[in-house]
C-alpha cells in the first residue's frame, strides 16, 4: 500500500444541518493542525447556504484556542516545524496575490513555537497553490456552486484522491456523490477517518493499494496459484469407469 497525501472535498448541500456540519467541517480541517492526509481542506458549498455557512465556519475557526498542545484547553497545536510554517505562508500568499480572497488568519502566530493561524480563503482561483497543491495546516479553501454536476467537478478537479466528505439528507444526492467523487473513500454526513475496520487508501495522486480491514491483510498476502491435471495413467482410468 502506497498512500500520498490528499486534498480532501467537503461538499454541503442544502438539505444539510449547517450549524452541525460548520462545527464537523473545523474539526475536519484542523484535526492534528491540520497535518492530516484525510483533513478537509476544500469546503465546496451549495451557493444557497453558502454566506450562512462561510459567516458559521470562519466564527469557529476564529475561535479555536491554539497553543500548547500538552495543555487540556487547547484545541489547535503548532506545525511540526519552521520548513513546513514557511511552505504554508507561501502557498496563502500566493494564492491571495493571484485572486483568492483571504476571510480569516494567513500569518504566523507571534511567540516561541511553529505557530500558524487558522485560515480561511474563499474561491482560490486555478493555478494558485490554494487549489492546486495539498496545504498541510490550517488552511481552509471555500468554494460556491450551483448544481451537483459543478460540485462534483470541483471536487474532481485535482490530481488528488485520497477521501470525500459530503453532507446531505437527499438519498439521490447520497448515491451520486458516493458514485462519481473520484476518491478512495467517501463518508456521508460524516469527517474522514481512519478506521480498523474499513479499507483504506486512495486513487490517482493519493496513491494505490489498501491498508486495515480484511483488504489490507490481503496486501500483505502473496498468493500461489496451483493447477494439477490428470496424467495419462489417471486419464485412461476415468475413461475405464465410465464403461463400466
Amino acid at each position: 500500500m502506497l498512500e500520498l497525501g490528499g486534498s480532501d472535498p467537503f461538499v454541503v448541500m442544502p438539505s444539510a444541518n449547517l450549524e452541525e456540519t460548520a462545527a464537523v467541517a473545523v474539526t475536519a480541517r484542523v484535526q492534528n493542525a491540520g497535518q492530516s492526509c484525510i483533513a478537509s481542506k476544500r469546503f465546496i458549498v451549495h451557493e444557497k447556504i453558502a454566506a450562512r455557512f462561510e459567516e458559521l465556519f470562519v466564527a469557529r475557526m476564529g475561535a479555536l484556542r491554539v497553543g500548547d498542545p500538552t495543555s487540556e484547553d487547547t484545541q489547535m497545536g503548532p506545525l511540526s516545524s519552521e520548513q513546513l510554517l514557511r511552505d504554508i505562508d507561501e502557498q496563502v500568499k500566493k494564492s491571495v496575490e493571484l485572486g483568492a480572497r483571504l476571510l480569516l488568519g494567513g500569518k504566523r502566530l507571534p511567540g516561541k513555537g511553529a505557530f500558524y493561524a487558522p485560515t480561511v480563503l474563499a474561491e482560490p482561483p486555478r493555478g494558485s497553490p490554494a487549489r492546486d497543491e495539498e496545504v498541510f495546516g490550517p488552511v481552509a479553501m471555500l468554494f460556491r456552486f450551483r448544481t451537483l454536476d459543478e460540485a462534483i467537478a470541483i471536487a474532481n478537479e485535482t490530481r488528488f484522491g485520497l477521501g470525500a466528505a459530503a453532507f446531505t439528507n437527499d438519498p439521490a444526492e447520497q448515491e451520486r456523490l458516493c458514485d462519481e467523487l473520484e476518491t478512495g473513500q467517501v463518508f456521508i454526513n460524516g469527517m474522514v477517518k481512519s478506521d480498523p475496520r474499513l479499507p483504506f487508501g486512495g486513487v490517482k495522486s493519493s496513491g494505490f493499494g489498501r491498508e486495515l480491514s480484511a483488504f489490507g491483510i490481503r496486501e500483505f498476502t502473496n498468493v500461489k496459484t496451483v493447477w494439477v491435471g490428470k496424467t495419462s495413467a489417471q486419464a485412461r482410468g476415468a475413461i475405464a469407469d465410465q464403461l463400466e
